[in-house]
């Protein structure tokens, strides 16, 4: 494989290029008005190409400046064999990293995994939906939860580990963070991910199971530590905790979420013995319904029937309970929310083009009863006139926000609830089938 530092002019010499592809959609799109409409997605297309790579370009010279790797201990490696009942199929290796160098790598980890204009369609979304204001930067919030306080790093992506330069094995909390990561380059050596992404739910319970797992390794670690020579880690990082604090609600709950109940996830299946453990890395959850309800069968999942958008979507994508329930969040009430997204059984939203330089977006969610959609019809009827800054509506009403977006809420269905978000008027008026 090139090193980093051969690969660098070559992205840099793909930029280039790029930007002249750029330069002549834009001298198409100025000639040809009847073109206008194609060349703009092509031109779209090519400027979050150009920032994918110009952010590739700095995570690659980070490698390629990086500070070397970490030597590991032998008995941490075995330590980690012995939990799993597994071999490393490589030896492990650990680079270390500035801590201003983290954020950039772990942002280019998440463009790579979901591809070209990946990260931007999901932001536009998530600002449609509601999940996030208009101005937040969804990859810079990610960054952020995932970099904050951490003392290193897994890119499931390339298996590579990454360790803070700044790093100490004679200390113990340094040690619990190598203990965290052996795990996951163990796991990802004999469960890896699929080539393509399975699916943001899909994903995030994977990414619950893999790294929770971890955490409840570093957690078994600390505790023996604590009962073999007293270690209590007293130290507190304000710091860590104001950034986390700072962060959207949204990002907060994708955070918890793996932190939190994919570490319960993990526990429960480790106390059953070594079998079940590892059963669930050979099939892993699909959903991240399967997190929070282990005790159900999964059920299969289908894409939902849309109605047809007037122009191919930019992105398809299921919230799943995780999603659904972070959505209600937002309604103030976090025991309503819980008890509406238990009942999830499915959805899908659709982002699409909508006017001559804006995106629509439709959300159907499907329930298992009639009274928890009730529920979800009426939240969603609030956060509707919530997001459009008017008083909620009844069912199919278009409301009309101050920067001209059309919010609606219909029930196709006795479970079905849909919600929609546009910005021309006729498009807000075909979905919601008036």
């Amino acid at each position: 494989m090139p090193s980093p530092k051969t690969i660098l002019p070559l992205l840099l010499g793909g930029a280039i290029g790029a930007a002249g592809i750029l330069q002549g959609l834009h001298w198409k799109s100025s000639a040809a008005p009847a073109d206008r409409s194609d060349a703009g997605k092509q031109l779209r297309a090519a400027r979050e190409e150009i920032e994918m790579l110009r952010r590739e370009n700095e995570s690659l010279r980070s490698l390629a400046q990086g500070g070397g790797e970490l030597s590991v201990p032998q008995e941490l490696a075995d330590r980690a064999e012995k939990e799993t009942g597994l071999r490393f199929l490589s030896s492990p290796v650990l680079h270390r990293i500035a801590v201003e160098e983290l954020r950039g790598r772990i942002g280019a980890a998440i463009e790579s995994r979901l591809g070209p204009s990946g990260i931007d369609d999901r932001q536009e979304a998530a600002i449609l939906i509601g999940w996030l204001e208009p101005g937040d930067d969804l990859l810079v919030q990610l960054t952020a939860s995932l970099s904050a306080g951490a003392g290193g790093w897994f890119d499931d992506v390339t298996g590579d580990a990454w360790m803070l330069d700044k790093t100490d094995l004679k200390n113990i909390p340094d040690q619990a963070t190598l203990v965290g990561l052996l795990d996951r380059i163990l796991l990802h050596q004999h469960f890896p991910p699929r080539p393509s992404h399975p699916g943001d739910d899909a994903a995030r319970a994977r990414e619950a199971l893999h790294h929770g797992a971890a955490s409840a390794a570093v957690a078994r670690f600390l505790t023996e530590k604590a009962r073999t020579i007293g270690f209590m880690q007293m130290k507190e990082d304000k710091e860590s905790e104001q950034l986390l604090a700072s962060l959207s609600p949204y990002i907060q709950g994708l955070r918890n979420f793996v932190f939190i109940d994919g570490k319960g996830f993990a526990d429960s299946l480790f106390v059953k013995g070594n079998e079940p453990f590892l059963a669930a890395f050979r099939n892993p959850p699909q959903s991240t319904r399967a997190i929070f309800r282990p005790e159900e069968t999964p059920a299969e999942i289908k894409p939902l029937d849309l109605p047809a958008t007037p122009e191919e979507p930019f992105l398809s994508e299921t919230t799943g309970q995780l999603g659904l329930r972070l959505w209600l969040d937002a309604a103030g009430d976090a025991e309503t929310a819980s008890e509406i997204a238990h009942c999830w059984k499915n959805d899908r939203y659709v982002l699409f083009p909508d006017g001559e330089s804006s995106a629509a977006l439709l959300w159907e969610i499907e329930l298992t009863t009639e009274t928890a959609a009730d529920q979800l019809q009426s939240a969603a009827l609030n956060l509707a006139g919530k997001m459009s800054g008017q008083p909620a509506a009844a069912p199919g009403k278009v409301l009309v926000s101050e920067s001209k977006r059309h919010l609606t809420v219909t029930r196709p269905s006795p479970l079905h609830v849909r919600f929609i978000n546009t910005s021309e008027p006729a498009t807000a008026a075909a979905l919601s089938g008036k």
